[in-house]
């Protein structure tokens, strides 16, 4: 693939990100019309993030080198947060605030079960590679494999985990849940939580030595907004 045609791909990702936000937003004032049913609390955070990760993907994009994964890692992280956003608007709208009113609600409920953990499998892995593509160094490749490893199983867990869907959606069950599985969502966060912080971890490792526009980069990501 061509510079020109991944920042094309990158800025298509980025107009996707956008609809699906505003779409999300306009599903979230029809459910906020309705007293009765629970919003979706994650939505500040959805909308954040799918705009900021998108925007920088798709800038970033062209100053790199189109073999360091860390512009698509942006792209992919806004993207996903705008696909969750909005698939949790529609699984609520569907089923709780005007049931029977749109198609596939509970597939919409279980597409929502296991995409945010791939979105924290992908945050962890910007986290780890960022600003190179490459890791810290070797002795990471263990972290590495068994984070990809850990969050695989983790979306399994989360995609039949059984009852209410907690993170998120607590109105709504998971219709492919089985029965007999403990709930998952809350150990299956706190598991992501925890390798996002080994990840972040290494990035402050990572800022101890390098030097020059590295330095500086990692004192971007590193740095909170004001």
């Amino acid at each position: 693939m061509g510079q020109r045609s991944a920042s094309w791909l990158a800025w298509s990702l980025w107009a996707l990100s956008m609809a699906l936000t505003a779409l999300s937003l306009w599903l979230l004032v029809l459910n906020s019309s309705h007293p009765d049913v629970p919003d979706y609390v994650f939505w500040p955070e959805n909308v954040l993030f799918s705009v900021d990760y998108s925007t920088v993907g798709a800038v970033i994009l062209p100053r790199m080198p189109l073999e360091n994964p860390i512009s698509w890692l942006f792209c992919a992280i806004g993207f996903l947060w705008a696909v969750i956003h909005f698939i949790g608007e529609y699984a609520i709208y569907a089923l709780l605030a005007a049931p029977g009113s749109l198609p596939a609600g509970q597939a919409a409920s279980w597409l929502y079960t296991w995409p945010w953990v791939l979105d924290f499998g992908l945050l962890m892995f910007l986290a780890l590679l960022f600003p190179n593509g490459r890791l810290p160094s070797l002795r990471w490749r263990w972290f590495a494999r068994l984070s990809a490893l850990l969050t695989l199983v983790a979306m399994g867990f989360a995609a039949f985990s059984p009852g209410q869907i907690v993170v998120g959606l607590p109105g709504i069950r998971n219709p492919l849940g089985i029965e007999g599985l403990p709930n998952a969502y809350k150990p299956v966060q706190a598991l992501m939580i925890v390798l996002l912080a080994g990840a972040v971890a290494s990035l402050l490792m990572r800022r101890l030595y390098v030097r020059g526009v590295e330095r500086q980069q990692t004192k971007w990501l590193l740095t909170p907004p004001r």
